[in-house]
């Protein structure tokens, strides 16, 4: 009897958040939702956000091995560098959210410059196509399906403003596994790869 292949793992590599932003997020979110009673939001657990890079799909686990080593070469040539949780927004539009956000300032040439190496080392890696340009955010919370009260969540976001949230040294990229469950999505580190100012080693013949 032939063995069942073993099931892909759905994965993505992200950026996470200081432990000690928690409780500024877990706070402005108290805020919000009083002002959002009746609004149709499934809000985020904030010691589950985290900055994704890429989403990957499905990621046969014998190419977890190619992942790990696509996040190394990706993070070499790129030192450290700081990130700021500010402003908060709607996608695709605040006439017709779909996602409530937290902005993301600080040094955005590196972060970019990070992503756009983890897009290119990552090629042909998992059954996931992304053609939208990247847009660094944290998803607060998403908006349940069509319902009258959508715009108004959409006024209302417009008119909250805050301060920066905080900020934090981002050192290290996580390749992650991500399951579903009734509870949320729920998220295992695979592989860590750390910033790394110094190109990549060549081997030489």
């Amino acid at each position: 009897m032939v063995a069942a292949a073993a099931q892909p793992v759905r994965a993505f590599i992200a950026i996470a958040l200081n432990p000690g932003l928690i409780p500024a997020l877990q706070n402005f979110q108290r805020q919000l939702q009083p002002r959002m009673p009746h609004l149709p939001v499934r809000w985020a657990h904030p010691e589950r956000l985290h900055l994704t890079l890429k989403f990957l799909g499905h990621v046969p686990r014998e190419r977890l091995a190619d992942s790990a080593a696509a996040l190394n070469s990706a993070s070499a040539g790129i030192a450290p560098f700081q990130l700021a949780l500010e402003g908060v927004g709607c996608f695709p539009h605040p006439k017709n959210p779909r996602v409530v956000w937290i902005g993301i300032n600080g040094d955005l040439p590196s972060l970019r410059r990070l992503q756009a190496q983890i897009h290119q080392q990552t090629q042909g890696i998992g059954d996931h196509s992304e053609e939208r340009v990247f847009q660094p955010h944290l998803t607060l919370g998403r908006v349940k399906p069509p319902g009258q009260h959508r715009c108004d969540l959409g006024e209302l976001v417009q008119t909250v403003s805050f301060q920066e949230l905080g900020c934090w040294t981002v050192r290290e990229i996580h390749l992650m596994q991500s399951v579903h469950s009734p509870d949320g999505a729920r998220y295992t580190t695979l592989a860590t790869a750390t910033l790394n100012e110094a190109p990549p080693t060549i081997a030489r013949p």
